[in-house]
């Protein structure tokens, strides 16, 4: 019974419709059953009382699918490392308005000088919004090599990655991701920064190359110490430890992404755009501590004005209002995209590839965390959908 027991006991206190709550649940089953997903995993808060909580389908790993089971959020990681980049701020280390090459002194030419943080946390670097065909262009005419697709081997990116590795005159022992900061140095950008906003998760990658310099350590040990372990998210890693491996969400061939997403390189994955591994009931308590102002169980973990600042609308100045981004979220404003027209203006969501999704709304005093396993259909799992179904459970 997803509908939780406090759900149902606190109905009026919580001003919930409960009928559509086991409307929502019917939705979710059905969509099951029709084969729209694989798995599908989801936890909603409302007013800091869990309301629902539903485990659907089934994993390739026998530990099966529950709230505890883990899977790549992919490009949620992006608020995580927003959250890091304001965990330095306050700490007197960086300000947003710091150049890049401050701190990368690499992050030079072609307008790169010109980029701060402020740039990479709003998309408005001056990438191009597909950066990762740009990088496979530049790699295939400079040096005659091609990029492998989803659902390839390890053994075909370990071949690519060696020989790149040649390519750029880098030595065997050095790491993937030092192979692909060279190649993203030698990218030209095609705007200037601060323009045009662009989505991409080199930005992102960037930001964790910065918190590494800032820190002088891995990104994982920045954020067990500063968010994860005062947060309890006691299953949340970059680097995921190989006891959790069987823990994963395992990912059938109907799946986006199934090759990559099963794979220890997936599970090893460093990206600041998208390599963070976690639970749903993780990332429950982490949209809690940012609907609550930066405290989670009545422990201050960053500031109200850190968390105010990140939920603004920094695109503001840009014509198009689907330009409207914070720092680190997607602004909901006048927004009719994928996440739900019922979520209120000042809302701030963000998703993940191959089927993850965040949702946090003051207004409505609600978080929700969503996981599935995607199909490659292009058609599900309906973000929308879900966001409206849940809102539409509130009086």
């Amino acid at each position: 019974m997803p509908k939780t027991k406090q759900a149902v006991e606190q109905a009026a206190k919580l001003k919930l419709y409960i009928p559509q709550l086991d409307e929502f649940e019917g939705r979710l089953l059905e969509w099951i059953e029709q084969d729209k997903y694989q798995a599908c995993m989801i936890k909603v808060m409302r007013y800091g009382i869990s309301i629902f909580e539903g485990c659907y389908g089934t994993s390739t790993n026998e530990s099966g699918v529950y709230l505890d089971t883990i899977s790549p959020v992919f490009s949620s990681t992006k608020p995580v490392v927003a959250t890091l980049i304001f965990k330095l701020l306050e700490q007197g280390r960086l300000e947003l308005g710091d150049l890049v090459s401050k701190f990368l002194p690499d992050y030079t030419g072609g307008g790169k000088e010109n980029t701060n943080l402020v740039h990479l946390l709003t998309h408005t670097h001056g990438f191009d919004g597909d950066f990762d065909k740009a990088v496979d262009k530049y790699i295939k005419e400079e040096f005659k090599i091609e990029t492998p697709q989803d659902g390839w081997e390890d053994k075909n990116w370990e071949k690519y990655n060696s020989e790149l590795k040649k390519a750029l005159e880098l030595p065997e022992d050095c790491t993937n991701r030092e192979v692909w900061t060279t190649v993203r140095n030698r990218v030209d950008l095609v705007n200037q920064p601060g323009k045009v906003m662009a989505y991409s998760n080199y930005g992102y990658d960037i930001l964790r190359d910065i918190i590494c310099a800032v820190t002088g350590g891995s990104i994982d040990e920045f954020a067990q110490k500063v968010l994860f372990e005062p947060v309890g998210m006691i299953d949340s890693h970059w680097t995921l430890p190989k006891e959790k491996y069987g823990r994963v969400l395992g990912r059938n061939e109907k799946c986006t992404g199934h090759g990559w997403i099963n794979s220890e390189n997936c599970y090893n994955n460093q990206g600041g755009g998208n390599g963070l591994k976690t639970t749903v009931c993780d990332m429950s308590r982490f949209c809690e501590m940012i609907l609550n102002e930066g405290k989670y169980n009545n422990q201050r973990i960053i500031s109200p004005a850190s968390i105010k600042q990140m939920g603004s609308n920094y695109n503001s100045s840009l014509p198009n209002s689907w330009d409207s981004w914070g720092l680190g979220w997607n602004y909901r404003g006048t927004k009719v995209d994928d996440a739900g027209v019922l979520r209120s203006s000042n809302s701030v969501e963000h998703g993940g590839w191959a089927g993850y999704k965040l949702l946090v709304d003051r207004e409505y005093g609600l978080t929700a965390v969503c996981s599935v396993g995607e199909y490659d259909n292009g058609s599900f799992p309906g973000w929308g959908r879900i966001h409206n179904m849940i809102i539409a459970a509130f009086e």
